[in-house]
Order: structure tokens, then sequence, then C-alpha cells
């Protein structure tokens, strides 16, 4: 897996979300604003997530995003796949592979150990814990 400013910024964005405390939402401005991000960047993110079901969003001057789940049920997997990203940490163990030595490769067997404990790991990490 390469770490892609889309994830970067997504769990920037997600973690905004789980950090506000009050009931109104979070504008992609403020988040864009608070980081120093593209704003058009962080308006697509928020927009990826909406689509996968992880945040909503409220239109109007004082509209923005929330969280559709607590934060304590939202891993850093959900958020990551949500923004259609790869989890595989070689191209060799994904579905669509197309390696030549995939049927001779001696590592590939610790490559899929090695992935399966890293999406664990996703799946263990929730906001809550980057709060």
């Amino acid at each position: 897996m390469h770490l892609t400013k889309k994830a970067s910024y997504g769990l920037i964005a997600a973690y905004e979300l789980a950090r506000n405390r009050s009931d109104r939402p979070v504008s992609a401005a403020a988040i864009a604003r608070r980081y120093s991000l593209p704003l058009p960047f962080v308006e697509k993110i928020m927009h990826r997530l909406k689509r996968a079901g992880l945040v909503e969003s409220r239109q109007g001057r004082s509209g923005g995003y929330t969280l559709v789940d607590p934060a304590a049920e939202v891993s850093i997997r959900r958020i990551l796949e949500g923004l259609d990203e790869s989890l595989d940490l070689v191209s060799c163990i994904g579905p669509d592979s197309i390696c030549s030595m995939t049927d001779i490769c001696p590592t590939k067997t610790a490559w899929g150990t090695i992935n399966r404990g890293f999406i664990e790991l996703l799946d263990s990490l929730t906001l809550a814990d980057l709060i």
C-alpha cells in the first residue's frame, strides 16, 4: 500500500469530524483551512466518504459534514476502503495481480501473512483511537 494524499487527507478529514464535539457539522472549507489543504480536493474526499456511507452532509450556511456512526465504530480500514484505496502492501497479492512470478514466488506466502496482519490492524484502529 502506498499512502496517497487522498488517503492521508481523508483520514485527516475523518479525524476532524470525529473530534468535533458540537452538534454543528464541519465544513470542508474549515478542514482545508485548518490543515492548509486544497479545498477542491477536500470537497472531493468528503463526497467520496459520503458516497461510501461514512459521512452525511447538511446544506446551507451552517452546513457541512458529520460522521454517520460513532467514532469508535469507524475503522481506519473503512475510511481507506471508502476512498477506494488499495490495502494490499504489494501488488502481487491483490485480486488483480499480474505478476509473472505468482506461481513460483518464494515470498508470496510471507507477503500474504503480513498483508492479513496489516488489514487486521487497520480494522482494529478506529477514529476514536486517533482522538
